[in-house]
């Protein structure tokens, strides 16, 4: 199968030429031609087929659905031994096919052969290499795409670049004695861009070589004319020297007595702008120079700078139909790593699409629309309603409901972690003004997805890390009556990072007070803390659901309002038990442990050492000595010294707990509390009965092993509550781990 893209998009096999199937799957072809053997991502595939502004909902689907369909073209029989292949490659696409079957790879060779040759002095050779090059065009690149609509800045570039080839071609043939073979081709290019200097310079040696001294003068005439009226420039010294050449009958002007003569003359313009490129240096003619040319390692097609600027510009949207407001744009990347394994790379689309898709309904819930989705990454912008505060708050919320819906609680020093190994979510929301549509239809996204303010957001978010919600300054003044906020030093552009959300949920719908499915269930939370802060009374509250979805978040929604409602008088911990046998079952325990200390994970052992007696020291001198010796054993990497150790190490954290909330309330919240081993089972169980008279309350979240390992569990014990929980429906993270499961699906999808 071969394919011509030097002109009209062509496929053609033994059989003749290949119906393509329509506009977007040629379009989709095209583009992975002009990248062959180069991975393309899905992002810079939605952005050749659709402009930001007009990307339907539904563009990454249509993407997918293309490259599906033509990979059933390019395996249509007859199959060639080294056929074509369409791969998906991560962050895209792979086009694998020989060069000797795409126009545009078998020209490129033969430039650089040409163009080696020419640098060497074989000039002959260089003429034929470089004429065969350019006869592969049949006409402006992929011209039928381009009627259609089609505009991409490597049609340009590859126009562009065919003039350098072109000129390089004329100098090759003048050189070899044929200037009246190539007159009319000069003529054509000169005609078409007047301000081609080294065009024009060839275009009066081959006048002058024809014995037509006047019009070989009056190109120069033309050509000043058209810079200094133009452009307010003077033509290059090489232009100038070769107009007096002409004027004096230099004889180093004659066309060479054979090809190949070689002479140094410096008379004939260079391209002015270019660079000399790095390799063997130019090997002038007798009546021509040879351009300075790559040497064989160089690019097949280096870009030079024109003489008149030729890319087109970009579209600018109508005046009359857009206006400047207030706006705040939310930008989301969800990033997939490694650890989602190999379901993920074959699937990687589909789970793009539910990431989307929850995206999108938090930002409607808010008031926002989602405005483009380009691979992973999302665009919200929020710009209705006149208060800047208003906007700024439901930016900010949509943020974090997008991240907490796909989080689960980690101890108080961290973001919150993934839910799924592998899947992080990074957010930037920005504030200023931007040119929107006055009346943006309601059944169809907003037009606008560019611009400057979107531009500021995307350099914002490439310095997020995991979990995180960076903010522009203006987005933290305006927001500070919703969220409370930190200094992030990642980024000068984003110079605060979102703390905490005041009062209402993240994950409420704007402008609606329901506070979802298990509103009950936080009021009684939130009631048992403050009866255990009012009467320094320990209590224990056990979370019992099924899937643990809907509970993690409630674990975690009820964390968020702890820390904002009691913001400085309660200590929050919290951490989630591995499964045997991937984790450590003292590991949470010892997670709490260096929280409360502030502890970093990758601390020294002399410092995490420090920390501890610092800490226990400032809980007083009681029982001290005795607490340091085991607590320190937890914090260290080596494993406890067997069962009767774990107990005394478990013994010694249940009564520093108690210290520290003697000090201070204390809530610890627990997550899939099922895996936990018998000894800490027992620990957790008995600390609101062994510890009794200090303010602790004891939140754990487990599935139904907890109660068939623990049929007792903290029944006929006072200050102890049990709830089973109902799922909720529609849950986003359901739909995200249901569509990392293998759908029943055709054979190959794209």
């Amino acid at each position: 199968m071969h394919f011509r893209i030097l002109g009209p998009l062509e496929t053609e096999n033994p059989d003749g030429l290949v119906d393509l199937g329509g506009h977007r799957q040629r379009a989709v072809l095209a583009y992975l031609l002009l990248q062959a053997n180069q991975v393309v991502s899905t992002s810079q595939l939605l952005s050749a087929l659709w402009a930001d502004d007009d990307a339907p909902m539904t563009a990454r689907k249509i993407l997918q659905n293309a490259v599906w369909k033509l990979r059933g073209v390019l395996s249509r029989p007859p199959r060639a031994e080294q056929g074509p292949e369409l791969l998906t490659r991560a962050p895209g696409y792979l086009l694998r096919v020989p060069q000797q079957r795409v126009d545009l790879l078998d020209y490129r060779q033969r430039v650089v052969t040409g163009r080696a040759a020419l640098a060497a002095g074989e000039v002959e050779r260089a003429r034929r290499s470089l004429g065969e090059a350019l006869a592969l065009w049949r006409g402006p690149v992929l011209s039928d795409l381009v009627e259609e609509g089609i505009c991409w800045p490597e049609l340009t570039a590859l126009q562009n670049r065919r003039l350098d080839v072109m000129e390089d071609h004329f100098e090759a043939a003048l050189a070899c004695g044929r200037h009246q073979s190539v007159l009319p081709d000069i003529e054509s290019l000169v005609a078409a861009e007047p301000l081609r200097e080294r065009a024009s310079g060839q275009l009066m040696v081959a006048l002058y070589r024809c014995g037509r001294q006047a019009e070989a003068l009056a190109v120069f005439g033309r050509v000043r004319a058209a810079l200094v009226d133009g452009l307010g420039l003077e033509p290059g010294r090489e232009l100038h020297r070769l107009q007096q050449a002409i004027l004096t009958q230099d004889p180093t002007l004659e066309a060479p007595r054979t090809a190949g003569t070689r002479e140094q003359t410096h008379l004939a313009p260079a391209n002015r702008g270019a660079q000399p490129p790095a390799g063997p240096a130019a090997v002038p003619t007798p009546a021509l120079p040879v351009p300075a040319a790559p040497g064989p390692a160089a690019s097949a097609e280096p870009v030079t700078t024109p003489s008149a600027p030729v890319a087109p510009a970009p579209r600018i949207p109508s005046p009359a139909r857009h206006e400047s407001r207030t706006a705040n744009v939310v930008m989301l990347r969800f990033g997939l790593g490694g650890e989602l394994g190999r379901v993920l790379a074959e699937d990687r689309d589909r789970v793009l699409d539910v990431l989307t898709q929850i995206a999108r309904e938090k930002t409607e819930l808010h008031g926002g629309r989602v405005t483009s989705v380009l691979g992973s990454t999302v665009l919200a912008v929020f710009a209705d309603g006149a208060d800047p505060a208003d906007i700024a708050e439901r930016a900010v919320r949509t943020a974090a409901a997008v991240r907490d819906n796909l989080s689960v609680p980690t101890g108080t020093l961290t973001p919150p972690q993934a839910a799924v190994r592998g899947l992080t979510v990074h957010a930037a929301v920005a504030s200023g003004e931007a040119r929107l549509p006055r009346r943006p239809c309601a059944d169809s996204p907003s037009p606008w997805g560019g611009g400057r303010l979107v531009d500021t957001c995307r350099t914002m978010l490439d310095h997020v890390q995991a979990g995180e919600i960076h903010v522009c300054d203006e987005t933290r003044r305006h927001g500070e009556r919703a969220a409370a906020f930190r200094r992030a030093c990642a980024s000068a552009l984003a110079p605060w990072e979102l703390h905490a959300l005041h009062d209402e949920a993240a994950d409420q719908p704007w402008g609606r007070a329901d506070a979802g499915v298990h509103v009950s269930e936080l009021e009684l939370m939130q009631h048992t803390l403050l009866h255990t802060r009012q009467r320094s009374a320990a209590h224990l509250i056990t979370l019992i659901q099924g899937s643990g979805r809907a509970r993690t978040r409630l674990l975690m929604e009820f964390q968020r309002r702890v820390e904002e409602s009691h913001r400085g008088h309660v200590r929050v911990l919290a951490g989630t038990v591995p499964p045997p046998p991937t984790g450590d079952p003292l590991a949470v325990p010892a997670e709490i442990l260096a929280a409360y200390c502030g502890i970093e994970p990758d601390a020294p052992e002399a410092h995490a050492t420090a920390r501890l007696r610092a800490t226990l020291d400032g809980l007083g001198p009681a029982d001290g000595a005795d607490l340091y010796a085991p607590l320190a054993r937890l914090l260290s990497p080596g494993p406890t010294t067997g069962a009767a150790g774990t107990g005394e190490v478990l013994r010694a954290w249940g009564k520093f707990l108690a210290r520290a909330a003697r000090k201070q309330p204390l809530v610890l919240i627990w997550d899939d509390l099922q895996h936990a081993d018998d000894a800490l089972l027992d620990v957790v169980e008995r600390l609101t009965q062994t510890h009794a008279g200090v303010p602790l309350l004891n939140v754990v979240g487990a599935d139904s092993g907890l109660p068939d390992r623990r049929p007792g569990w903290a029944t006929a014990h006072p200050r102890t509550v049990t709830l089973s929980l109902s799922p909720e429906a529609g849950d986003a993270l359901d739909r995200l781990l249901e569509s990392l499961l293998p759908p029943l699906r055709e054979s190959e999808v794209a």
